[in-house]
């Protein structure tokens, strides 16, 4: 009887103890899982901290440029067109020609200073509201004579909120270069989509790429800028592009947005 007391007893003793390594397993395990979901939240956290760091500081940097350019160059070629028109007439009709050629293009060159200004100043930017001031983005491409551009807006219009319309304007800027730069394109089409969650598309009918191109080292640094940028709201950027078939950019912000 006190051998099979003494069984149970032991029995019992190396159950308890097995239940109890399981246990102190199972807690290290979710400690250990709590731990690493705690780390990548707090390396999400500083990627998000530092890309909002980065977006600051440039906006401060393009602010400075504009106030610059508005302050100074501006100033400086509006002086040069007043003295143009205090330039009294000449015999020389050829004479008469160029000065009144040379002041309309001062007169040009004062307007693409004001839109360029315009396009870099942030506060700027927040009072035309993100479509007022991508239309103005691509007017200025339509005026060069170089490009044909479209806004189409669907849905309800509503404001996003100032954060978020100025990361989509600057993504919207760095697509624009890039059709510059690289699509060799003469058609820019620009969506903005309000029905009910925001979404913008960029389309350009130019020459295209492989997709696989990005993979290499220096590629797509561009495209990459806008894919962080994007994730700084929350926003779900993608890209469809083929050679010789041009390229899509698209973002989606799947939050509900404030109005």
């Amino acid at each position: 009887m006190d051998d099979v007391l003494q069984v149970i007893i032991v029995t019992l003793f190396m159950f308890l103890m097995g239940s109890f390594v399981v246990l102190f397993i199972i807690i290290h395990k979710k400690r250990q899982a709590g731990y690493l979901k705690e780390k990548e939240f707090l390396q999400a956290s500083f990627q998000q901290e530092l890309l909002k760091t980065q977006l600051e500081i440039q906006e401060q940097t393009l602010k400075n440029i504009s106030q610059e350019i508005h302050d100074n160059i501006g100033q400086v070629l509006s002086l040069a067109k007043l003295n143009l028109s205090t330039i009294p007439p000449s015999e020389n009709e050829a004479v008469n020609q160029k000065v009144d050629h040379t002041r309309q293009l001062v007169s040009k060159a004062i307007i693409d200073m004001r839109d360029l200004s315009r396009s870099m100043h942030g506060d700027r930017i927040a009072e035309m509201g993100l479509k007022n001031a991508v239309e103005n983005e691509l007017s200025i491409m339509r005026n060069t004579g170089q490009y044909q551009t479209e806004l189409i807006v669907t849905g309800t219009h509503y404001a996003l909120d100032r954060q978020k319309e100025m990361v989509l304007f600057r993504i919207v800027q760095e697509a624009l270069n890039n059709c510059i730069k690289h699509a060799k394109t003469k058609k820019i089409s620009l969506h903005l989509n309000y029905d009910p969650r925001f979404s913008m598309r960029v389309t350009e009918e130019g020459i295209g790429f492989d997709l696989r191109d990005l993979e290499q080292p220096n590629k797509g640094i561009g495209l990459k800028n806008m894919q962080n940028r994007a994730a700084m709201i929350n926003g779900i950027f993608s890209i469809n592009s083929s050679v010789e078939k041009g390229t899509s950019l698209n973002i989606e912000i799947p939050a509900p947005l404030t109005s």
